[in-house]
C-alpha cells in the first residue's frame, strides 16, 4: 500500500523521521480508518486479504477495482493489467499464492511494474527485496497463481487489485 499510495503523490501524513517531506511508510498507511477494516494486531500475524487490501487502499482517497480471478480469465486479467500498466497513475496490486510460481511460503502481495509482450510475462516488485528480489512471472502462471483459495477470505480466490488517483 505504501509503495502505491508514494507513487501516485497521494497526500501523506506527516512523517517526522524524514520531514521535510511527507512519505507512506508501514509504519503510518495504517490509520483509525484502516484500523476498523482489519485491526493491525490481525494484519501482523495473518496478513491481509484481497478485499481487506482493496478497502484500505480506498480509505485513502484512491479509485480501486478488486478482482478475484474465480470471476475473470486469464485473458481479461492481461488486458486490464497491461492497460493500467500503460497508464499514468494507474497500478496494478496482485495477491497470488507464491508456491504456485516456484517460491517459498503462502499468500503475498506485490505490485506489477511491467509487462512484456514478447515474452507475456508481468514483472513483480516484490515488497519484500530482502528475500526475493523483482522476477519475470509468464502471465498464465502468475493468473493461476491468483487463482487460488485464500482460506483467510473465505476460500475465495486470490486476484488483483487496480489503483488509480482520483484527484
Amino acid at each position: 500500500m505504501a509503495m502505491v499510495l508514494n507513487a501516485l503523490g497521494v497526500p501523506a501524513p506527516d512523517t517526522p523521521e524524514y520531514a521535510p517531506y511527507r512519505t507512506y511508510t508501514q509504519d503510518n498507511v495504517l490509520n483509525e480508518t484502516t484500523e476498523r477494516i482489519l485491526p493491525q494486531a490481525v494484519l501482523a500475524q495473518r496478513g491481509t486479504t484481497l478485499d481487506q487490501l482493496g478497502e484500505m487502499l480506498a480509505s485513502h482517497g484512491v479509485e480501486v477495482t478488486v478482482t478475484h480471478v474465480s470471476e475473470a480469465n486469464l485473458e481479461l486479467f492481461r488486458s486490464r493489467a497491461v492497460d493500467y500498466l500503460s497508464r499514468p497513475n494507474h497500478y496494478v496490486v496482485v495477491n497470488y499464492l507464491r508456491r504456485q510460481i516456484n517460491q517459498e511460503r503462502g499468500g503475498h502481495i506485490s505490485p506489477l511494474a511491467a509487462y512484456d509482450a514478447r515474452t507475456d510475462r508481468f514483472l513483480i516488485l516484490d515488497v519484500a527485496r530482502y528475500k526475493y528480489p523483482p522476477v519475470w512471472v509468464k502471465s498464465a502462471d502468475l493468473f493461476m497463481a491468483m487463482n487460488t483459495a485464500d482460506p483467510s477470505n473465505e476460500n475465495r480466490s486470490r486476484g488483483f487489485v487496480l489503483v488509480r488517483r482520483t484527484r
